[in-house]
């Protein structure tokens, strides 16, 4: 099934009596413009409070997201999230600045960012909205804020993240947020691009919550995509290459839960990409983990049926010209999901990933966590505490263990752009998710969610 990818629309708007924003970029006369995704974070349905320091309601507050830019020019663009909500979605202004890890914006670079010309907007249900390209200036590896007012009582769907929550009223373009709390949240903005004067390659890290960074320390951005990211910047012959992150914790290939499917999600989240040449795949160890688990809600799983889901992203991958990288799935031995018969699969997927030639390059990421006298295990010190998810050091041990000549690009050779995504509309869907919630046999509570096929879905309706 085919989620839309991003509907550029002249913006619903609330009439308010302020002007439009003045730093909203002018149209150009100049050669065409090259916008390539300069960060990224995939849509996420929406989900019930599952930790102490959770929030799903905004009500008359400023909610500011920090990120990392993995690119810089002379202008960007913001794209915000409603693919995955359930109702439409009014924000009543949105500020970005320069900002420090913690959320300080530098005042001098707030700008305002415009949507058709106004600072307000309603992103009806089932779609993305991107905003006026801004007369910013910003660096690859620059830090930015990411200010959004809710005005009124709103419960979002985006991708989950810690963000800073401000007291009542519209504080965008204010250094330090008034009254502010810490929480994990849903964060609206999905992805930032930026213009440059010539193209550049985007390589899209596309997995699971290995590739998210689920085990790093917050804040530090040492997830092995950003850390690829560095080490891709210092060599001359890959300086010109990008990295962004399409990982989502708890995703699989097979089934929905946490977020739509990789099968699903793959076209938004990989292939349409703004300027994608070359895609890292690292997924799979959720669907073998719950496959083979008392507490898993899909039955057992083959080793046909996870090369099957492989052989499908890399025939779609090849039919955009695009090149795709597998990578071997890393030990998890003692996870709360571990099984002998799963790790009988994992090994014989990975061996197919390393010896069918079907990717076009792999990574073995397998080789460069696990233990030599026990490989079923990780390294311990490589390891975050719970035999699943690879720490500080276990992702810099990823990002190293990586081939930068496997995407220097022969001389010449331009990437393929996606300028102008806005003579794509497609019609929107509303999803329908069923969740329920359990305790598993360790005392943990999980949500597990599937999506609704549209029959199903009517009866849930009625």
């Amino acid at each position: 099934m085919k989620i839309p990818h991003v509907l550029f629309i002249a913006a619903i708007v609330v009439a308010l009596s302020a002007p439009p924003a003045a730093q909203a970029a002018p149209a150009s006369t100049a050669a065409p413009a090259h916008w390539i995704a300069a960060w990224y974070s995939p849509p996420f349905p929406p989900t019930s409070v599952l930790t102490w320091n959770d929030v799903r309601i905004f009500d008359h507050q400023t909610v500011r997201q920090v990120l990392r830019l993995e690119a810089g020019g002379d202008r960007l663009r913001v794209r915000l999230t409603n693919e995955l909500g359930l109702s439409p979605v009014k924000i009543g202004s949105v500020h970005i600045a320069l900002s420090s890890p913690n959320g300080v914006t530098e005042p001098e670079t707030d700008h305002q960012i415009t949507f058709d010309g106004r600072p307000d907007a309603i992103i009806p249900t089932g779609q993305a909205l991107v905003s006026d390209p801004i007369n910013m200036k910003t660096h690859a590896f620059d830090e930015v804020a990411i200010s959004i007012y809710y005005p009124g009582r709103l419960a979002p769907a985006a991708h989950l993240t810690l963000v800073k929550i401000s007291g009542h009223g519209d504080h965008g373009s204010e250094a330090i947020l008034p009254s502010w709390t810490i929480a994990r949240a849903p964060a609206l903005a999905s992805g930032v691009d930026v213009e440059t004067d010539k193209p550049r390659h985007v390589i899209v890290a596309f997995g699971d919550s290995i590739t998210e960074g689920a085990g790093v320390t917050p804040g530090l951005n040492l997830a092995w995509p950003e850390q690829l990211a560095l080490r891709l910047s210092k060599d001359p012959a890959t300086e010109n290459l990008v990295v962004v992150n399409s990982g989502i914790s708890g995703n699989r290939l097979l089934h929905d839960g946490a977020g739509p499917k990789a099968l699903d999600r793959f076209e938004r989240d990989a292939l349409d990409i703004p300027g994608v040449t070359d895609i890292i795949l690292l997924e799979g160890i959720n669907d073998i983990g719950w496959a083979y688990s008392p507490d898993g809600d899909t039955g057992p799983l083959s080793v046909d049926d996870i090369i099957g889901a492989y052989k499908e992203l890399i025939a779609r991958a090849h039919a955009r010209g695009l090149k795709i990288f597998g990578g071997t799935m890393t030990p998890y031995e003692g996870a709360v999901y571990y099984s002998p018969k799963g790790e009988e699969v994992r090994e014989a997927v990975n061996k197919w990933i390393r010896t069918s030639g079907a990717f076009d390059g792999v990574i073995d990421f397998d080789s460069a966590l696990r233990d030599p006298a026990h490989p079923l295990r990780f390294i311990g010190a490589y390891q975050f505490g719970d035999n699943l998810h690879p720490n500080d050091a276990g992702n810099t041990a990823m990002a190293e263990a990586i081939d930068l000549k496997q995407f220097a690009a022969p001389s010449g050779a331009t990437a393929p752009m996606v300028d102008n995504p806005a003579d794509t509309k497609p019609t929107p869907t509303k999803p329908t998710y069923a969740c329920r919630v359990h305790k598993d046999r360790t005392g943990h509570m999980r949500r597990i969610c599937r999506r609704l096929k549209p029959a199903a879905a009517a009866k849930t309706q009625h």
